[in-house]
């Protein structure tokens, strides 16, 4: 039951609209739950990525640090006490949505709410699910008061990013229902990624298909099991071969970008990136091993990917490809089950001379590696498991 009384106080007339923007200078608040980044115990890395995202979609963002307990209850009544232009459009907390005692940002929450919004919650928990089974185990709400939008999530990073990509299509259409706008917003293609970036709903033909970079040994059709899409002109540079005589290129050239089901080969990915012009080409094997974090007895991989993951790579390829004009780059990632030996990640580069093909390879593995959400289950002899990367 909320604490407001009038479901409708502070709310305009109803208007009809398409094509509006309902986001540019409403405010957000971004509430981090955490006693111990309250207390300067432990650095919080979930606020800046949630307040980056909304300055990014154009709102107004304040960052607001509080413990676990009673505190919560408190701040969210005072968010919510305003009505109008002075109360924020959204209210994103993260943290103590578990299951410890002191775990009451839900309760604090539901409390203030005049109605739930229970569909957002189930997206939440599917975005989840497909990294880790222990997403079921937030107990968050969603819902709004007056014109104010709230959702809890999870407090770590990999729990916001999911809640990042599931928000980002319904900001601005949220935003307009609360300000009783009908008729807004009937087209819902465009998201972001979890960096930020504007990139358009994958629409694949079938289940685990997607489009995949043109190269040597590849047909164009769609490849099963692939996560991304055909790297488009804008983010290659055209070949040499389409060059004038002696020109050099503006841009490195991207062969491959790609995450996919499919085993890779080290020598086809060397293979493709070969070209007179390039009298070096260096080549990178990231090989399943029987250990990880001084624990032997690894017997299985199983790495799983954010839907954003091939559009990120095709960001990283092509961010590299800006940085090494005289460079061409092959990365594909595999995910699913692999067994210890199997090749994970295969880039290929080929450039003039070895210390750029060198440098290029390098970079742009460290980048693949940090940007890229792709997570890991590693199976051990013991029974034991355990994953990696879920709070990157």
């Amino acid at each position: 039951m909320s604490e407001h009384a009038d479901p409708a106080h502070g709310r305009p007339s109803r208007r009809h609209e398409v094509g509006d923007t309902h986001l540019e200078g409403r405010g957000a608040v971004v509430v981090v739950v955490s006693s111990s980044a309250a207390s300067g115990t432990a650095e919080d890395r979930c606020g800046p990525l949630l307040r980056d995202w909304l300055r990014g979609r154009g709102l107004d963002v304040t960052l607001r640090v509080i413990p676990d307990g009673p505190e919560v209850l408190e701040l969210l009544r005072n968010l919510t006490s305003a009505s109008g232009p002075a109360a924020p459009r959204f209210v994103i907390t993260t943290g103590g949505t578990g299951l410890n005692s002191d775990d009451v940002t839900p309760e604090s929450t539901a409390r203030v709410l005049e109605r739930e919004s229970p569909g957002i919650m189930h997206a939440l928990w599917s975005a989840g699910l497909q990294k880790t089974p222990t997403a079921v185990m937030s107990r968050g709400v969603a819902g709004h008061t007056g014109q104010t939008f709230m959702v809890n999530l999870p407090g770590s990073r990999g729990g916001v990013k999911d809640g990042m990509t599931v928000l980002d299509p319904l900001l601005d259409h949220i935003s307009a229902q609360l300000e009783d706008v009908h008729g807004h917003g009937e087209d819902r293609s465009v998201t972001r990624s979890a960096q930020g970036e504007v990139v358009p709903a994958a629409v694949p033909e079938s289940p685990g298909h997607a489009e995949r970079t043109d190269v040597p040994g590849h047909d164009a059709a769609p490849a099963a099991g692939t996560v991304g899409a055909r790297v488009p002109a804008a983010a290659a540079s055209s070949s040499d071969d389409d060059a004038a005589p002696g020109a050099e290129p503006s841009a490195g050239e991207v062969l491959l970008a790609l995450v996919t089901t499919d085993p890779l080969d080290a020598a086809e990915a060397q293979r493709a990136v070969q070209h007179p012009r390039c009298g070096a080409v260096v080549g990178f094997s990231g090989v399943i091993r029987d250990h990880d974090g001084g624990k032997d007895g690894v017997t299985a991989l199983e790495y799983s990917a954010h839907p954003s993951a091939g559009e990120v790579m095709r960001d990283v390829v092509g961010e590299i490809a800006s940085a090494h004009p005289d460079v061409r780059l092959w990365a594909a990632h595999r995910i699913g089950a692999l067994a210890v030996g199997d090749s994970a990640l295969e880039v290929a580069v080929a450039a003039g001379h070895r210390r750029e093909a060198f440098e290029a390879c390098a970079q742009l593995v460290d980048l693949i590696k940090e940007r890229v959400p792709i997570w890991k289950r590693q199976s051990f002899e013991d029974g034991q498991h355990n994953w990696v990367g879920l709070d990157a």
